[in-house]
């Protein structure tokens, strides 16, 4: 089976800086970006320091998130990425989205199959483009990720056939909350009998086990156990033979390529949120890092760079 490609879903971020607004009520859909330079934002000195809510170390949207932005190499040695050190470190996109509606002064990043969880809080457009899976699967989003199923060694013929599932008829499943790979296609199951196990990322998970549910009825000899933990744990485990296979929310490390054998089956978006109070409805692609890095550290600042 072929592998895929790491880099297939590192795009660029648009050339122009423009301003975008977004609803909740549009995730689908997208108002358009304009041609305007973004400018200054009315109410932002009233937030004060900025609240970063970022993810555990191994989570595969903080890793995707920390490339796609820039600020993922650090001379720290204790660090995989820039993060600043005092941002509130969350293990789920539900926390992450709590946190923000807590805090008017929060900003975080999500997975965009969690965009239904929001109430009161605001999308950001990055770079003039809405975060919408719409412009993801238009290819103008720029931070976009795979959906990976890794394995060691050879699939059994049950692991295979779940994955042929997967990327036939369970496409179906996927384009509901995310944007499919493959074509959908009609699945005749083998019905094998027998067990996988599949660990890995809190923002895959929920999409595996409602792919594993349906699987299931279709091959009712199968049982098909999904864990959440994070993206590297679940790599590691299928590298190990904890788990048969290992559900990742980020591209692969050069070394997980050459030990593991792959297949995309998903591409997410990753939105960044912040509390309904924020005025603030757009930003750059450098605004961001210097908000997760620390070198923005008040919400005004965002203004004194914009003059």
């Amino acid at each position: 089976m072929q592998k895929g490609n790491r880099s297939f879903f590192k795009r660029p971020a648009a050339g122009l800086l423009m301003v975008g607004c977004l609803v909740i009520s549009s995730l689908l859909g997208g108002c358009g970006a304009t041609s305007q330079s973004l400018g200054q934002v009315d109410g932002l000195d009233a937030l004060g320091e900025v609240q970063v809510i970022s993810r555990e170390e191994g989570s595969g949207t903080r890793n995707a998130f920390a490339e796609l932005v820039g600020f993922d190499s650090s001379e720290d040695e204790s660090k995989t990425d820039d993060t600043v050190d005092s941002a509130l470190i969350m293990t789920d996109a539900d926390a992450v989205i709590e946190a923000v509606r807590e805090d008017e002064a929060a900003i975080g990043y999500i997975s965009m199959g969690s965009l239904d969880a929001l109430d009161e809080e605001t999308v950001l457009a990055v770079d003039g483009v809405e975060g919408t899976l719409a412009n993801v699967k238009k290819g103008k989003y720029s931070l976009s990720r795979p959906f990976i199923l890794a394995w060691s060694g050879s699939l059994s013929e049950l692991e295979q056939d779940f994955l042929t599932y997967v990327e036939g008829k369970g496409q179906a499943i996927v384009g509901k909350s995310y944007v499919t790979v493959e074509d959908t296609t009609t699945f005749l199951s083998g019905k094998q009998a027998g067990t996988i196990t599949i660990h890995g990322s809190t923002s895959a998970a929920p999409l595996l086990e409602e792919l594993a549910e349906e699987y299931m009825s279709i091959n009712p000899n199968a049982v098909v156990e999904v864990t959440a933990s994070d993206s590297t744990t679940g790599l590691n485990d299928a590298m190990s033979g904890a788990c048969d296979l290992g559900m990742a929310s980020r591209n692969l490390k050069d070394y997980e390529e050459e030990l593991l054998d792959y297949e995309v089956i998903a591409e997410d978006g990753i939105a960044v949120i912040v509390n309904g109070e924020n005025p603030l409805d757009s930003v750059t692609t450098e605004e961001l890092k210097g908000l997760f890095t620390g070198t923005i550290p008040a919400w005004d600042d965002i203004n004194a760079g914009r003059e």
